[in-house]
């Protein structure tokens, strides 16, 4: 029986060595076990890839996943998945991107594109409903993201008797550092929404896919329209009730940084003060408009345009918090000159965290006096230097000069280099870790978090940050507020109050739970700036899923079936990695990843100066373990867990690899 409410009911298969191309019908059983888009994403993959897979060869696999809420009037749902084995870390690829790319894909009948194979000359991907022609592409490779797109829709612009909104063109592609293969290469939704991390623009230029075009006429079928309409209004009338809606909707994460001396965290730990000249007020005078992802009615994006100075004349949107904390360690407090290099690297088709990061550990080589001129074509890599911050950019996008060390930071980048740069590469499982580049984040929890991510260092698994006291204290996340989290939802008052440094019997279980939350919005197609995540008290958890996800399907879901799917995802997911030859070592903060493997403590950080020890560390870590079902010794999941999670193939794929399995 296929499954064609809620999900469009189709994945279409792309071959681009033999230019074949086939639809599979959607089957409910697969697409009720895997629910979608991360889901869907991570069965592919490992079912098509694994050890003997090069990542920038022709067997891997380009995956592009929508959820079943993607596209509908369910709140903030537009986003896909892009998915391949990762050529920057070797094992599980993933990236989550906003914009209209999935939406477009469901309207054309598609849960999934999986792409497969290397074209003979660049090509492109365009699908209109059933028409499925891959188009040669040699006139657009070298052309920047932004020329390309346009390219592309002058290509196929639809007749002027069509509706407008089935006019419009999703893409997904690649600048000339995907081009370059630069492991700093992600792939752009539009021209400013990037799938970022892992280096997976790389992959589809290794390929010779220049990008996925689509235009689809379809919409989309639901089980219960008018229920799921009521159930959609519902949600967005409560979101009014909530502390952060306002400030969301009105600065996005441009108020990471500061603003206030409750927002400063990031600041005072990197600088010891704030920098009010890349806060959101220095934003103001650059913003013309408000932007949204499609169908959001949060519009937590900005359309920037500088008016005078140095930058005049740049115009753009997309720039958010990431490049904010970048501007802190660049020393460079100018909203013009962060807007110019946001907007470099989404032409180039670079993923800013990934470029800001290299850069970032070039300037601490040169002032250790580790590289020099010598080293870097006459460019001066100091703090403030905005000039070679530019130029290095580019370099790192087309592997010129010193930009080709800097394409593969931090593991492969530093190897290249050598002279002790290593010390200097924090990251987990080869994902960079952000400044200061020890892998600790603001609490204890959120520590772990970003340690134990399946891709790598990252901050969009859990963690809990909005629940951070005296973090957001005027756009209302007080210590009260938090209390009376606390007692509602675990019965203890002080489980969020004091959620830093100190250790609390329900923090992992806390913890546990958000990352559900977290997984099953990349499941569902739906950002989590909708959730709880960002909008502690009246977000979207699995309750309000189960709910959208029933009346959009037809399927009863329940909150206990949603907590099962994200369990059984972040577990193949490991599995993935395992199979990769990731162990419990991988899931430590760099600084104790070092001592672990080095047997030695990294030369760079004093024990007194770390606000936790190894072995506070270890007790959330066993806990995480614990509740996940996972060997305390190796980090793998057991045979048991992998059963009740209904992958018994993946325990005996792993049994027959050698990998015991607890």
């Amino acid at each position: 029986m296929s499954a064609s409410q809620g999900w469009s009911g189709k994945l279409l298969w792309v071959d681009l060595t033999t230019g074949h191309h086939e639809v599979q019908t959607l089957s409910e059983d697969w697409a009720r076990t895997y629910v979608g888009a991360r889901g869907f994403g991570i069965r592919l993959l490992y079912d098509l890839t694994g050890p003997e897979t090069e990542p920038l060869g022709a067997d891997n696999v380009i995956i592009i996943a929508a959820g079943p809420l993607t596209g509908t009037l369910s709140p903030s749902s537009s986003r896909c998945e892009v998915i391949s084995k990762s050529p920057l870390t070797g094992i599980y690829g993933r990236a989550d991107v906003g914009g209209a790319f999935g939406a477009k894909m469901k309207y054309a009948g598609y849960d999934a594109i999986i792409v497969r194979g290397q074209a003979e000359h660049p090509t492109y991907l365009w699908i209109e409903d059933e028409k499925v022609i891959l188009v040669d592409a040699r006139h657009l490779w070298g052309k920047d993201v932004w020329q390309s797109r346009q390219a592309i829709c002058d290509d196929h612009r639809a007749g002027s008797n069509s509706a407008a909104f089935l006019n419009s063109i999703g893409t997904l592609g690649i600048g000339p550092a995907g081009e370059h293969l630069s492991l700093a290469a992600c792939v752009m939704d539009g021209v400013a929404h990037a799938a970022g991390l892992g280096g997976l623009g790389a992959v589809w230029g290794s390929k010779g896919l220049k990008a996925v075009a689509v235009r689809g006429s379809r919409g989309i079928d639901l089980a219960r329209p008018e229920e799921f309409t009521r159930l959609c209004q519902t949600q967005w009338t409560r979101y009014q009730g909530d502390p952060m809606y306002e400030s969301t909707r009105k600065w996005g994460t441009l108020g990471w940084v500061g603003g206030s001396d409750s927002r400063s965290a990031i600041s005072d730990m990197m600088l010891g003060g704030r920098m009010e000249g890349i806060e959101e007020d220095a934003f103001v005078p650059l913003i013309e408009k408000s932007r949204t992802c499609y169908g959001c009615q949060i519009h937590c994006d900005h359309f920037l345009h500088v008016k005078d100075g140095k930058y005049k004349g740049t115009k753009g949107e997309g720039v958010e918090g990431w490049v904010q904390i970048q501007g802190l360690s660049f020393k460079t407090p100018s909203a013009p000159f962060l807007a110019r290099y946001n907007n470099l690297c989404n032409q180039l088709g670079l993923n800013v965290a990934s470029v800001g990061n290299a850069i970032i550990w070039a300037m601490e080589l040169w002032k250790q006096g580790i590289i020099d001129a010598s080293d870097t074509g006459g460019v001066e890599i100091t703090e403030g230097n905005e000039e070679a911050i530019l130029a290095l950019t580019r370099q790192i996008a087309y592997r010129d000069g010193f930009g080709d060390v800097l394409a593969d930071h931090p593991v492969a980048g530093a190897r290249k280099l050598g002279r002790g740069s290593e010390r200097y590469a924090a990251h987990t499982k080869g994902q960079s870790a952000w400044v200061p580049g020890h892998g600790i984040g603001i609490t204890l929890i959120y520590t772990l978090s970003l340690n134990v991510n399946t891709r790598g260092y990252d901050h969009l698994m859990g963690g809990m940050s909005i629940l951070t006291p005296d973090l957001r204290e005027e756009w209302g996340i007080t210590r009260e507020l938090l209390t009376r989290l606390g007692e509602q939802r675990y019965g203890d008052p002080a489980i969020f109050r004091d959620n830093a440094w100190s250790y609390h019997p329900l923090i992992v279980q806390a913890e546990c739970d958000f990352e559900h939350m977290m997984v099953m919005a990349d499941m569902v197609g739906t950002c989590k700036f909708a959730t709880q995540y960002n909008q502690p008290v009246e977000g979207i958890d699995l309750p309000e899923w189960s709910d959208f996800l029933s009346a959009a399907t037809g399927e009863d879901f329940t909150t206990t079936d949603l907590q099962s799917a994200a369990q059984r995802t972040i577990a193949l997911e490991r599995s993935y990695n395992a199979r990769e030859g990731m162990r419990r070592v991988d899931d430590y903060p760099f600084f104790l990843w070092w001592e672990k493997k080095l047997g030695e403590p990294h030369p760079l950080y004093k024990t007194s100066e770390v606000p936790f020890t190894l072995e506070e560390y270890d007790r959330i870590l066993d806990e995480w373990y614990e509740m996940r079902g996972y060997d305390l010794r190796t980090g793998i999941a057991t045979r048991d867990e992998l059963t009740r999670c209904g992958l018994e193939d993946v325990a005996d794929d792993l049994a027959t690899r050698g990998i015991v399995l607890g």
